[in-house]
């Protein structure tokens, strides 16, 4: 046969079809991971308890939708990439969760080996969020308003003696023996001091966490002030630029990572500042609730005011990130791996 007639007798060749959508099925890890949060779920569920706890058939149905929650995650993850791809970065963190739920569960509620009033099992906490929710969210709010208005106060005050020390050598001369001096003192030895000078115990408080918010932030703000290369500055002025465009449009933009740097460490130390200042005579607040609680040894109830505390102190660092990161995407083409 000739090659044209071999070409015409070879069977047709069809057409490759269309990939198939990729599937990403879970991986062991998770499986592990729901397997440990179904056993705590059932466990909660089905174990009798060992000390008398309230609301353990809430507690099991809430960890029950969580669980069901983590294999509907999964199973949409199945399909799409993006979400597989957060699944399996948070799969090590939802089991550490997982674990701890169930050693905590199982080591109080089930078998008493931590015994109360110092231990708590989740379900005395989850009952305290349902009954003190009124007095926790008030407390809440009174501690997240006395935050900001002192962190702002010495967010403002520590950025103006940091740049006018940085910019100028004579307020450094005279503000560097202060800054070392009295920056370095906690916030909590000046309590007698603030209840002699200030004229109400909320303008106290207000000013305690305004110190401890104020050294660290005027402390990098000088060290970024005057890390900022000289080139800059004689490249504008070389196009005329005037003293405050220096220091605004040269100066302070330079520094901006040492300055948020500082409201990070100023915002870890206020929160500090923080639980002692509500011990000055304030009458609401998360600082409070906790002495008092403690005072009556009511530990479930300061356990749950701790855990709300975590959760600000957590939420106001993610938001300090995300504006950091959106006030210095600059930053990101710098690196070089």
């Amino acid at each position: 046969m000739t090659a044209t007639q071999d070409a015409v007798a070879a069977p047709a060749v069809t057409a490759p079809t269309a990939d198939r959508p990729k599937r990403y099925p879970p991986t062991v890890g998770f499986v592990v991971v729901w397997a440990i949060w179904a056993l705590t779920a059932l466990i909660t569920l089905v174990v009798p308890d060992e000390l008398h706890v309230a609301a353990p058939l809430v507690l099991g149905l809430l960890l029950t939708v969580w669980t069901l929650a983590l294999a509907g995650w999964a199973a949409y993850a199945y399909r799409d990439r993006a979400a597989t791809l957060r699944l399996r970065y948070w799969t090590p963190w939802i089991g550490a969760v997982g674990a701890w739920m169930l050693f905590w569960e199982f080591s109080t509620a089930k078998t008493g080996w931590l015994e109360p009033p110092h231990f708590a099992s989740p379900q005395q906490l989850l009952l305290v969020f349902y009954t003190d929710a009124g007095i926790l969210a008030s407390s809440t709010w009174h501690s997240l308003v006395l935050l900001v208005i002192g962190f702002s106060i010495g967010a403002v005050a520590g950025l103006g003696t940091g740049i006018a020390m940085g910019w100028s050598k004579l307020a450094s001369y005279w503000g560097n023996p202060v800054l070392q001096t009295a920056g370095p003192v906690p916030p909590a030895t000046l309590l007698p001091l603030v209840l002699v000078l200030f004229p109400t115990t909320y303008s106290g408080s207000v000013f305690m966490v305004a110190f401890g918010v104020w050294f660290p932030v005027a402390v990098l703000t000088r060290a970024g002030i005057a890390g900022v290369g000289r080139g800059y500055f004689d490249v504008a002025q070389t196009l005329g630029a005037s003293k405050n465009f220096l220091i605004w449009r040269v100066a302070v933009p330079g520094a901006l990572p040492s300055i948020f740097t500082g409201l990070f460490m100023g915002l870890g130390a206020s929160l500090g500042a923080l639980a002692v200042a509500e011990l000055l005579g304030v009458k609401n607040g998360l600082g409070w609730y906790i002495q008092w609680t403690k005072g009556w040894a009511a530990y479930p109830r300061m356990y749950a005011a701790i855990i709300i505390m975590v959760v600000v102190c957590r939420t106001l660092m993610l938001v300090l990130f995300r504006i950091r990161n959106r006030v210095l995407a600059w930053e990101k083409d710098l690196v070089r791996w």
